[in-house]
């Protein structure tokens, strides 16, 4: 199978390390033939997105955090949208520089959001960026309260997450889904609500010929036991069971955010995990272009 990534992140992002040209080296060092660089989406308006939010929800869970996110203009896990151009001129720069040797993509990991829809398409619309993978952090705004990863979830949490990728989905703005099993790392025992949940995003994604990704960062973050059952924060088992019983296109995403991510141990993993759920791995995937390619 050849080697490549989509789901890559640069220090921009605030989480991650490595320039756009150190991850390219590292990437063609590993034997990759393809790359695509997809920081979380810078987004304009963010203070004022992050205002209403904090409105709705009447807390802030974390104040310094809050104060910073509104100082930099985006969180510590979101590229600031002033630093945009320049990355965007910089993944140019190195697509043209290593052009014999790797193929580069520009992409953006991005939330579904209504309020930014709009923008996502004019992106797509623009060439601005040939591809958007939902990875989808946040119950409506990107603030700490409604973050799907986090310590304790609950069943509800859990299904209008669901609802919002299948919403996501019908969109055709995002070419495939980032870990869509984010939500078992707060979600401590696999229920009813979390099997309900998987098969509407499984379903969802089958109809409409969307890939779901085996996203190597929970492997990354080891195996954890609760109430004597052993698994990865995700992939989780119980959710790539479903996944292909329903027959789920799959790729293989290393969540690169660190030049090392690239390395052979990290896509065997991925393959033995797949192999193991005899999953339908693809190499290739559609670039979904959102309104203008329905």
């Amino acid at each position: 199978m050849k080697r490549n990534n989509f789901h890559t992140h640069v220090f921009r992002c605030g989480h991650a390390v490595g320039d756009e040209e150190r991850m390219v080296q590292a990437a063609i060092e590993n034997g990759l033939v393809e790359l695509g660089f997809s920081c979380h989406i810078p987004m304009p308006r963010y203070r004022r997105h992050l205002l209403k939010g904090t409105i709705e929800e009447r807390s802030i869970n974390n104040i310094p955090s809050f104060i910073r996110k509104l100082i930099l203009g985006g969180p510590n896990m979101r590229m600031p949208y002033s630093q945009r151009h320049i990355h965007l001129k910089e993944v140019q720069r190195v697509k043209e520089k290593y052009k014999d040797e790797i193929q580069i993509f520009q992409g953006f990991e991005a939330e579904y959001f209504e309020d930014y829809q709009d923008y996502y398409q004019e992106l797509l619309d623009s060439n601005t960026v040939e591809y958007l993978i939902l990875g989808h952090h946040f119950d409506r705004s990107s603030i700490n309260e409604r973050y799907y990863g986090r310590a304790i979830l609950e069943d509800k949490d859990v299904l209008k997450y669901a609802s919002q990728v299948v919403q996501a989905l019908e969109t055709n703005l995002y070419s495939y889904v980032c870990h869509p099993d984010l939500f078992m790392i707060g979600k401590r025992t696999w229920s009813p609500a979390c099997q309900e949940a998987t098969t509407q995003i499984c379903k969802k994604a089958k109809e409409l010929s969307i890939p779901l990704e085996l996203n190597s960062g929970g492997i990354r973050r080891g195996l954890r036991e609760i109430e004597g059952v052993v698994n990865y924060p995700y992939p989780y088992d119980e959710f790539w069971k479903i996944a292909s019983e329903i027959g789920n296109d799959v790729v293989l995403g290393i969540d690169a955010h660190f030049p090392n991510n690239f390395k052979e141990e990290n896509y065997q993993n991925l393959e033995l995990f797949a192999k193991r759920f005899s999953l339908h791995v693809i190499e290739n995937f559609t670039f979904r272009k959102g309104k203008s390619n329905k």
